[in-house]
């Protein structure tokens, strides 16, 4: 295919000499990169047509298979890296960037002006043009509690695209979860505000600062009642503006993100994509956003075909480009031309967004640098560096939920250990996982990891294909359970139960791989039943899971010897699970969701506001099995000491201070959490909300005097006539081990003002 084949019919120099070609003696002085960006912008924008206009807001997605109606004169498309496996090429750095490359030789040779495209793609959790690092899943990042470790991982992300010529994704994802049934739970930061917020902001700030261009996703409000994805909003403008709204604009005005994605749905019964509210008023005018907007994929089609909201897809895109869009995802848009000459698009919706895209290319240093060098590629791309901060982050996202004293289990302290579940013997990533057709780097499963831990001191078995669990277990000391659920994009969940699953297992010795690269038995299996049998044995169950919700495991918890909260740990799952079993690693992870006790209590929350009636149900209290903020450690901790302020200023932030001794034997990390509740005001502010966290590392018997400081914003509210500010007022301000269990606090009077 023609995509796929070097780039030699011109150098980058002679087709940039063709591409700029207008018949004038000196140089256009756009191509001048010491002039400011904006001058070079309108320079640029001044020479084009309308339909070189039209190209540059306009995108492309094709399949290999497709590959021969790709359009170079569009400005925009899905990086052909990502395609690479289903074109049967190897995905590789290298590979990738080549073919990324001459694309954009190619784009750069179908225009006139030599303006280069804008490479775009996913990159949740790891750049998706090749097989790069695969980190762990957003939520696995949340349960950190450690944005300054996001941050680094969103500058390793921000390397790789880079290095293969990906200059713009569509990440992170910002959308709040306070309904668990949600399929995409596993993408986002939770269920709170500030957790949301300064992760969204930690990951724009490494993407970049890389010069890659962040996206967060989907403005603004992604799932509906049910839990359902892209179901149509009905939240109240007061909840948007305090819950929804608020880590987009840390994104946009903290981290400097230079791109949104609007989402499918309606708000306020107008969709997204074509809502003036939230594209124009609130985040171009009043929140200052100079990017770029794009709809999600078939998004415009959406606003007429699912939508209803116009006859046809062209009056869709009209609409949707008057109202604040500014470039379709990724129609070819061959009939907006018709629809500026009509007059349905004005000229000047036309220049504004075209303007955006321009500025983008500019600062991205495109025109100047195109191409990327596949060989130093090949360096970048999942870097020894790199697979170690994969490993860092997995390892701090262990949340330990459960421990009767079992863990950590040593080598050599039992001589047999037993291993089921389908999770067992597979590596667990979430979705978004590498390039299309899935992730395939060399990483160990969570049964690998066991094995090599505990090699040459503890056998540890794989239970095989249909065997009872009596067989395995009579022989076995300990008992481990790796379960997996269903959630994903579309994928919504109305049990929170361990499904019946299509069991895959793969040999004991595909050390190294993927199990689906191997040779595959696979059973049907009762998940909850085989927890039940195995807990029936009379040996230890040590429940492993590997998820990015909740599951309801009120039926069987409290038999069990140990549960750990694994997450989607990456590519070095399989390792850091292994070392957190064995106490090479202490877990320090904490939940950035509320486990509750049942489906029924969603949609659940722990900011919530007060009732007038009570919180409970006939069946339980209301409150979860877990709180949010909750993990356990092999080590205990004690705060001393605590010192802030009686009172703040307007515009000041209120500094914290305590002290925290690890009284335990063994080194281990405490997330420091700080909880607010305004005592009095205008109008129901909620219970408690976080204000400000700090994880940090302690050995046995060492102490640390942690400071923390909470931002004046964050004491803020919207009043009855929606003005954001704050109220001078009495706050209560503690500190927490988790949502429900307060540690110590006090009260701050809080100056009013402006913000």
């Amino acid at each position: 295919m023609r995509a796929y084949r070097l780039f030699n019919s011109l150098t980058l120099a002679a087709a940039l000499a063709v591409a700029v070609s207008c018949g004038e003696g000196a140089e256009p002085r756009y191509k001048d990169s010491s002039l400011p960006v904006e001058k070079r912008v309108e320079d640029l924008l001044g020479r084009m047509s309308v339909e070189e206009k039209v190209d540059q807001i306009s995108a492309q997605l094709l399949f290999p298979n497709e590959w021969d109606k790709r359009n170079y004169s569009k400005g925009h498309v899905r990086n052909p890296g990502h395609f690479l496996p289903d074109a049967g090429r190897d995905a590789d750095p290298k590979s990738a960037a080549e073919v990324i490359n001459e694309d954009t030789r190619l784009s750069i040779e179908a225009n006139r002006w030599g303006i280069p495209v804008l490479q775009h793609g996913e990159a949740l959790h790891g750049a998706q043009s090749c097989y790069a690092t695969c980190f762990p899943q957003s939520i696995s990042m949340a349960a950190t509690f450690d944005d300054e470790l996001y941050n680094r991982v969103g500058q390793a992300v921000g390397k790789e695209l880079r290095a293969v010529g990906v200059r713009q994704v569509y990440a992170p994802v910002v959308n709040i979860t306070r309904d668990q049934r949600w399929g995409r739970t596993q993408e986002s930061y939770g269920e709170d505000v500030l957790m949301n917020s300064l992760m969204g902001v930690a990951y724009v700030k490494g993407l970049e600062g890389e010069g890659v261009v962040a996206s967060p996703k989907h403005y603004v409000d992604n799932y509906g009642e049910g839990g359902h994805d892209s179901f149509a909003s009905m939240t109240s403008w007061r909840a948007l503006r305090e819950v929804y709204l608020e880590p987009f604009r840390a994104c946009v005005q903290d981290g400097g993100a230079r791109g949104i994605m609007a989402s499918y749905n309606s708000v306020d019964g107008v969709p997204s994509s074509c809502n003036s509210v939230l594209l124009k008023d609130i985040l171009k005018d009043e929140w200052g956003f100079k990017g770029i907007v794009v709809s999600d994929y078939g998004g415009v089609e959406g606003v007429s075909g699912a939508h209803k909201m116009a006859p046809t897809n062209e009056d869709a895109l009209a609409l949707c480009l008057e109202n604040g869009l500014d470039l379709q995802l990724a129609g070819t848009s061959e009939s907006l031309l018709d629809l500026v000459k009509e007059g349905k698009v004005s000229e000047k919706t036309l220049d504004e967004s075209v303007r955006r895209v321009l500025r983008l290319k500019f600062e991205l240093g495109l025109f100047e640098e195109p191409l990327v060098d596949p060989e130093k590629a090949a360096q970048i791309v999942r870097s020894q560096e790199h697979r170690t901060l994969a490993y860092e982050a997995a390892k701090e996202s262990m949340t330990l939920l459960r421990n009767n004293g079992i863990l950590p289990l040593k080598p050599g302290s039992v001589r047999r250990i037993g291993v089921y579940g389908p999770g067992a013997n597979v590596l667990s990533l979430g979705d978004y996982n590498g390039p299309r057709g899935g992730w395939k780097g060399d990483a160990m499963t969570p049964f690998q990891g066991l094995k090599d831990a505990f090699k040459g001191a503890t056998d540890v078995v794989l239970n095989k294909p249909g065997q009872e669990v009596a067989s395995l277990a009579r022989i076995s000391d300990v008992l481990f359970f790796f379960p997996s659920i269903t959630e994903d994009e579309g994928a919504d969940r109305s049990s929170f139960k361990l499904p019946s699953t299509h069991m895959t297992i793969g040999s004991e010795e595909s050390h190294g791989v993927i199990i689906d690269d191997t040779k595959l038995t696979q059973i049907d299996i009762d998940q909850e039943k085989m927890v039940r049998d195995l807990i029936a044995t009379g040996k230890p169950v040590i429940v492993v899971l590997q998820n990015g919700s909740v599951i309801d495991i009120t039926d069987w918890v409290d038999k069990t010897a140990a549960v750990l909260e694994a997450w989607y740990p990456g590519e070095q799952g399989g390792k850091a699970i292994a070392d957190a079993i064995t106490g090479v690693v202490n877990p320090g992870g904490r939940l950035p969701i509320s486990w509750v006790k049942s489906m029924g209590q969603n949609p659940y929350y722990y900011s919530i506001k007060p009732s007038g009636r009570g919180y409970g149900y006939v069946e339980n209290d209301g409150k979860p099995l877990f709180p949010f903020g909750y993990g356990l450690s092999y080590t205990t901790f004690e705060y001393s000491g605590l010192k802030m302020a009686e009172s703040l200023e307007n515009g000041n932030a209120l500094k914290i201070e305590v002290t925290v001794t690890n009284t335990g034997a063994v080194e281990g990390d405490e997330v420091v959490q700080a909880y607010i509740h305004d005592e009095l005001a205008s109008v129901v502010r909620p219970l408690k909300e976080l204000a400000a966290f700090k994880r940090i590392t302690l050995k046995p018997g060492e102490s640390k005097t942690v400071e923390m400081e909470i931002p004046y914003r964050r004491f803020a509210m919207w009043d009855q006539d929606m003005r954001f500010g704050v109220e001078e007022g009495w706050f209560e301000v503690w500190l927490g081990r988790d949502a429900e269990n307060k540690i110590d606090g006090g009260r701050v009077l809080v100056k009013g003002g402006n913000i």
